[in-house]
């Protein structure tokens, strides 16, 4: 630079003679120009080489207070079940990994309430079992000719034993004869009544509920129609036999309830003992004739129905036992740190009481607490920035732009503040949750 200058100004000095009239000696201008020529070129040169190479100037960056927080809420842990507390395997501060025991319950009662469910459970399986038996047999009912043999046998051989008796007792003037014959007409009319019922209640008959036309009979070859409809004819038949039915069992009653007084008061008339059996083998007699009704039916659908809901109920709070001593082991659900322990082993721990906290380290953020808005446009998402702690303030931390609130949290001057979340690299120190410290987020130039 100082060879240029000097050929400058010798220069600027030639100029100045010759505008005085002048003439600055040949030799002396052509040997200066000679010298300093060579250089003139150098650094001109090197001037070219200057320019040419771009000038690197420093990286701009936004600096902003903030502070460690996390951005994942803490996580309180219990049991789905409860139970005492039989042991405790961490402490605050440790760090856990996913999967790892944290507590664990004294199961003693868990396993208790196993057990008895099942036993619930085979008892209504039994109870089911018996329901479904009882209908396959109405269902599948038929009669039996051989025990209707022998009802029948044994009605004979009571009655043949009954007339002996009432042939004794007539010689002694008793009055259970008069009793027993009660009984037979009250019998045979509840024969001839059911008989009626059957003939009124049968399935042949159910055309006639719904049919409105007039009842009408030919006789002699002169129709005679009787001024009602079939549905109202049937109705009236059922009607009257229900109730000649109802009326023929309670007259039946009342002559079994005359006939035991008589027999209370004639306790040594031989017609008594003759008599009840009799009675008990016209009973098996009709059972073993008669089927069973809709109502023993509907009844017996109804007990496998309530049977099966039972089962089912039973069933059901046996897994739920089984879910709860499954689940006496309070597992992490993945890797963090313990932020507090609130029980000690032996407490009794209520289902869904919290016991643990965790927190996970892996979601700590730096948070900015004073950036103003007017740095606002020079920030994106996925900025590169570098985070120091006051901790460690040799060891700056890698970061990323996570994130920029859309709400200011309070003002500086007349500009508003708003948060800006920075993501951390992973460190080889311990990061925790509260620390202080300044972010620079980086500006590309």
């Amino acid at each position: 630079m100082n060879r240029l200058f000097k050929l400058i100004l010798l220069t600027a000095l030639a100029f100045v003679l010759m505008a005085c009239g002048g003439e600055p000696p040949a030799d002396s201008v052509a040997e200066t120009t000679e010298q300093i020529a060579p250089e003139v070129e150098s650094m001109a040169a090197q001037s070219e080489e200057v320019e040419a190479e771009p000038t690197e100037l420093p990286q701009l960056t936004i600096l902003a207070d903030g502070q460690i927080q996390n951005g994942k809420p803490p996580l309180p842990l219990g049991f789905e079940a409860s139970g005492k507390l039989l042991t405790i395997n961490v402490a605050v501060g440790d760090n856990v990994s996913a999967g790892d025991v944290l507590a664990v319950l004294d199961d003693q009662s868990l396993q208790d309430n196993v057990r008895s469910a099942e036993l619930r459970v085979q008892s209504a399986q039994n109870s089911l079992l018996s329901a479904q038996t009882q209908l396959e047999t109405l269902q599948t009912w038929e009669p039996d000719e051989s025990a209707i043999a022998i009802a029948e046998a044994n009605i004979k051989s009571a009655e043949s034993n009954l007339a002996n008796a009432e042939t004794q007792d007539a010689a002694s003037g008793s009055s259970l004869t008069s009793a027993n014959v009660q009984i037979q007409q009250a019998q045979r009319e509840v024969d001839s009544a059911q008989e009626q019922y059957d003939n009124a209640f049968s399935p042949g008959r159910e055309w006639e509920v719904p049919y409105n036309d007039e009842v009408c009979e030919t006789r002699n070859g002169i129709k005679q129609c009787l001024g009602i409809t079939y549905a109202e004819r049937i109705k009236n038949d059922r009607e009257f036999a229900t109730a000649r039915l109802q009326g023929a069992k309670e007259q039946l009653q009342v002559a079994y309830a005359n006939y035991n007084i008589q027999a209370a008061q004639s306790s040594g008339n031989a017609a008594v003992g003759a008599g009840s059996q009799l009675v008990i083998a016209r009973e098996e007699l009709a059972r073993a004739q008669k089927g069973p009704t809709d109502e023993e039916l509907g009844t017996a659908h109804l007990n496998v129905a309530n049977a099966e809901l039972a089962l089912e109920t039973e069933q059901f709070a046996l897994e739920q036992a089984i879910d709860a001593s499954n689940k006496a082991e309070l597992l992490a659900p993945w890797s963090g740190t313990v932020l507090s322990v609130d029980i000690a082993p032996g407490g009794l721990v209520g289902a869904g009481t919290p016991i643990i906290t965790l927190i996970d380290p892996a979601g700590l953020e730096f948070i900015t607490t004073n950036l103003s808005e007017r740095d606002l446009n020079q920030i994106e998402i996925g900025q590169a920035a570098l985070v120091t702690l006051k901790s460690y303030p040799n060891q700056p931390i890698d970061g990323t732009v996570e994130r920029i609130n859309l709400t200011a949290t309070s003002t500086v001057g007349d500009a508003a503040v708003f948060p800006v979340i920075i993501k951390l690299d992973p460190t080889e120190f311990t990061v925790r949750q509260g620390m202080t410290g300044r972010a620079e987020i980086l500006q590309d130039n």
